[in-house]
């Protein structure tokens, strides 16, 4: 009777499943970092644009009558400029100052579950704290540890 070959595949799988008993949901606000990157450049790129159109082409420069002051179309496109741009900066302030602590709590989680990777928690948090300061560090650092993750648990 033939014994079917194991694949590397089937071998990975089974280790993962063996593995991946963290209960651990903070990859979810560490995956945030770059996904808010991506979608706050999408909008500020739109909004750039718009912005641009606006007052190249001076859509809102109608007059909306006789003694009714400032012309309606500047008021609408500055504040809606100012409310976009209040609210990316306030979310990537949030996410910013959360992500050293997200990173640190679930590398923690990981490494407890004694699986092949056993990532430095405390380092991956002072990195995560570094890019505090210098925004840019946070987005690949992210993403390599949640590649890293992956690899080791299967998740995300």
């Amino acid at each position: 009777m033939a014994e079917s070959p194991s694949t590397d595949a089937d071998s990975r799988t089974d280790a993962r499943d063996a593995q991946d008993t963290s209960d651990s949901s903070w990859w979810y606000w560490v995956a945030a970092i770059p996904i808010y990157y991506v979608v706050g450049t999408a909008l500020g790129f739109v909004v750039g644009v718009a912005s641009f159109a606006f007052a190249l082409t001076g859509m809102g420069t109608m007059d909306p009558g006789p003694g009714m002051g400032i012309p309606i179309g500047w008021g609408l496109g500055f504040a809606s400029v100012f409310v976009v741009v209040a609210v990316l900066a306030a979310a990537g302030i949030l996410l910013s100052l959360l992500f050293p602590l997200a990173i640190y709590l679930d590398a923690d989680a990981v490494a407890a579950t004694g699986g092949e990777w056993e990532p430095d928690a405390v380092l991956y948090g002072l990195i995560g704290l570094v890019g505090v300061f210098a925004q840019p560090v946070q987005v690949p650092v992210g993403v390599y540890y949640l590649y890293r993750r992956h690899q080791a648990t299967g998740v995300p």
